[in-house]
């Protein structure tokens, strides 16, 4: 369990980071919008989705960091979009408590990742001094 614990921890975090892109690129604004029709919520999952992509390509892990606070807290307002509607009877809706589940795990890695090298950069500053 204990390794299980550390995979989870310290694993590598683009892709999962890549797949929320995806999901919120891409999946999210089709499911959606041919359940519910459409809502300017979707234009922020694909601004989401693609700042996603674009970050774990070009920006930094600060950057990544505020990105996956954004893309948790958006997952969870999907969920409760989602089941405002009443669709928590259908079992396939369940599926977003799992994509929440991944946006808090990858944002706990990413944020772990973060700390963990502003740490190692501050010892080694006072080293050089």
């Amino acid at each position: 369990m204990n390794k299980l614990l550390d995979i989870l921890t310290y694993y590598d975090s683009e892709p999962a980071e890549i797949v929320q892109g995806f999901i919120w690129l891409f999946i999210f604004p089709i499911i959606y919008t041919l359940e519910h029709g459409f809502n300017p919520i979707i234009f922020l999952s694909i601004i989401l989705g693609f700042c996603s992509i674009y970050a774990v390509v070009n920006l930094t892990l600060r950057i990544r960091k505020t990105l996956s606070y954004a893309i948790y807290f958006f997952s969870v307002i999907a969920l409760l979009l989602f089941f405002s509607k009443g669709d928590y009877i259908k079992p396939t809706h369940w599926i977003w408590f799992l994509i929440s589940l991944n946006a808090l795990l990858n944002l706990k890695t990413i944020t772990n990742r973060y700390y963990i090298k502003k740490c190692r950069k501050k010892i080694e500053d006072e080293r050089l001094r």
